[in-house]
């Protein structure tokens, strides 16, 4: 069926993905919204733009019947899904098929036989597709102990109704398996709305491989390569490549071969994934099928030239695939970021707020819905932004994407940016020896992932000088960063002390020259004098649309900063941004206070559980409060022993940043 006007059920960069495509094919657009992303990019660049409701729930981008009235009002003939919400939703392939309207995707039917992960199983070992050992994590929690023990340890639970690392546990030994299982189910059914479960091997020291397939009605099914995706934190995908530096074109070869056989033992049609899971002795095992476009599928285009929204569209209409598998080419090496709004360094804590300052960097490809001053909401995924690269190298591509996170200024809310640069840079990736377990090891080879790096002293002493520049009242600054304190004493012999989470402290001296330069100090807060390195001759100083630009001994270093307010400054030092707060007097310690027990919530959410009650004596690390934000559950636990005074909070209870949740009393 031809259409010429496309809905996007979907938002921010995958519906500018789409967008894009179908207004070069000459479609007309429609988007949808949420009242959280009134103001979005992708509903400013559609044709029409239709609210759904509020960003809460269901109310909006998972209302089918919100999604079918949109296509009514609008004339929209095709529905696209993009990723996520609705993507691999039977029931909403079948509403709009039976709307009269095309799905962009595979039929209802194939949809629901490879949506549920026990019946895709049984479906590829039908078609002679090799799978992982496994058993459904049905019944009594004694039936799931005796389901395990036949499986055999270490396994995973993993929801059944969905992927993308949602509801995901990895079991080592029997103790643990009640508390993994109750958290698998709870975030399974709130990300996919079903708990069922089912238990698999886990297969240690592997890779993650997924096979790229397209596939028309009229009988052919290709293979586009593979993609590498075993560099993962928490079954969360990080970094994406293709080719695999694991896969020759003989094991290429053979596993494209495999799916192409299993989409016609399903009658595929449209872009999808074969993900599997890849042995170190080379064998591979079937994981799962995705039935709609990957977040990853960029780094397939820019090694075959092929734009995979465009075939989906083609295909959607009922053209025929217009070349062969033996026309496929593979050129050149392709790496993606997901570049998160998340800290790292509190263990990748979703993060929300205002995106202040964004800049994509130059001679990359950036897929994103980012814009200075967009909001990131606590109601869907973290992921901002997708950077990918490609050169005919892997080293080489290596090099454009760590250029790339130094380059990309995103200010205003903590990203994952540095933390994917230190991923690139590391030997054991560097190598192409990364495996599903790499970023699961705190500290590999002296790299530990959650550390954040301080400031260069530079950039120390040029924030200092821009603070100095920039203040009405240039004889006093005082700048204080998260968990590290500034002092700027005077204009002509300042001095910064700088006390990290750590308790490494710094000292910056700064004094003016007759001739109007400055030498600038920077050493050890505690060094005597004769440790104290030789002062730093600063010749120039200039502030202007965003940066700081810095002369320091003859060496010029550029800073993305941004000040939201007369308070408080972020500041970019390679990939990593610092956010520093002036402070009216100079302090040693949390401005909280040191015995501040209190439990408080990190950011916007929902409270699940609450597994402590009043008068109960906790220790240090023990959860006492479930919540949920960006999809992921997540425990808020002691920060130290004591007793559980008030709890303020219940079960369902809606969170912002900073609300207090319970009173701990310390004992």
């Amino acid at each position: 069926m031809r259409f010429d006007t496309l809905l996007i059920a979907n938002r921010g960069e995958i519906a500018l993905r789409v967008l894009r495509t179908a207004r070069r094919m000459g479609l007309r657009t429609v988007a949808v919204y949420s009242d959280a992303d009134a103001g979005s990019l992708h509903v400013r660049e559609a044709d029409l733009a239709v609210r759904l409701g509020p960003a809460e729930a269901n109310a909006s981008y998972r209302n089918i019947d919100a999604i079918l009235q949109a296509c009514r009002r609008t004339g929209a003939q095709a529905v696209h899904p993009g990723y996520g919400f609705l993507s691999e939703n039977a029931a909403f392939a079948q509403a709009v098929a039976d709307a009269g309207l095309v799905f962009v995707g595979p039929s209802a039917r194939v949809i629901d036989l490879m949506g549920n992960k026990a019946q895709a199983k049984a479906a590829m070992r039908e078609a002679g597709v090799p799978t992982v050992p496994g058993a459904p994590a049905s019944g009594s929690d004694a039936q799931v102990l005796e389901a395990v023990r036949r499986v055999g340890y270490p396994v995973i639970l993993k929801a059944a109704a969905g992927g993308g690392g949602r509801g995901m546990r990895v079991v080592h030994e029997e103790s643990a398996l009640p508390e993994l299982l109750r958290q698998a189910r709870s975030e399974a059914a709130s990300a996919f709305g079903s708990d069922e479960i089912i238990i698999e091997r886990a297969i240690e020291r592997a890779r993650h491989i997924e096979i790229q397939v397209l596939c028309d009605e009229h009988g052919h099914q290709l293979h586009l390569g593979e993609r590498d995706c075993s560099t993962q934190r928490r079954f969360q995908k990080v970094i994406e490549e293709a080719p695999s530096p694991a896969v020759d074109a003989s094991l290429r070869h053979e596993m494209g071969e495999i799916a192409r056989k299993a989409c016609a033992a399903i009658g595929y049609t449209g872009v999808g994934t074969l993900e599997f899971l890849l042995g170190a002795d080379r064998s591979f095992y079937f994981m799962e099928m995705n039935t709609r476009l990957q977040v990853e599928h960029g780094v397939t285009e820019l090694i075959t030239g092929l734009d995979l929204v465009e075939q989906q569209l083609r295909v959607a209409q009922g053209e025929p695939l217009g070349f062969a598998q033996d026309d496929v080419r593979f050129q050149g090496h392709a790496i993606e970021l997901r570049v998160c709004a998340e800290d790292p360094a509190a263990g990748f804590m979703p993060q929300v707020g205002r995106v202040d300052r964004w800049r994509a960097a130059p001679d990359v490809r950036t897929d994103t819905a980012l814009e200075s001053g967009t909001a990131v909401s606590p109601y869907y995924d973290s992921m901002v932004a997708k950077v990918l690269a490609v050169a005919p190298s892997r080293d080489e591509c290596l090099g454009k994407l760590v250029r790339a996170c130094e380059r990309t200024v995103l200010l205003g809310v903590r990203s994952n940016l540095g933390f994917l640069s230190r991923c690139l840079q590391h030997p054991v990736f560097r190598a192409g020896e990364a495996t599903t377990g790499f970023l699961g090891q705190e500290d590999l080879h002296g790299v530990h992932w959650q550390a954040r790096p301080s400031a260069h002293a530079e950039t120390v002493a040029a924030l200092v000088l821009s603070g100095m520049a920039t203040m009405s009242n240039a004889a006093e600054a005082r700048l204080c960063p998260a968990s590290e304190l500034w002092f700027v004493s005077s204009f002509d012999a300042a001095t910064a002390t700088r006390h990290s989470p750590g308790g490494e402290a710094l000292r910056v001296s700064i004094a003016h020259r007759a001739d109007g330069s400055l030498d600038v100090g920077v050493h050890a807060a505690a060094a005597t004098a004769s440790d104290a390195e030789a002062p730093r001759h600063v010749d120039s100083l200039h502030i202007a649309d965003g940066e700081i630009g810095c002369a320091i001994d003859g060496l010029y270093r550029r800073l993305a900063f941004f000040s939201p307010d007369a308070d408080s400054v972020w500041v970019q030092d390679g990939a990593d941004a610092h956010r520093y707060q002036r402070v009216t007097r100079f302090g040693s310690g949390n401005s909280d206070g040191a015995q501040d027990l209190g439990v408080r919530a990190p950011m916007s959410g929902r409270v699940i559980a609450l597994p402590v009650k009043s008068g109960d004596r906790v220790e240090a690390n023990q959860p006492l409060v479930v919540m949920e934000s960006m999809k992921m559950e997540m425990p808020l636990c002691a920060p130290g022993a004591g007793v559980v005074g008030q709890i303020l909070v219940e079960v369902g209870s809606q969170l912002s940043a900073g609300q207090v949740l319970m009173e701990l009393v310390a004992e």
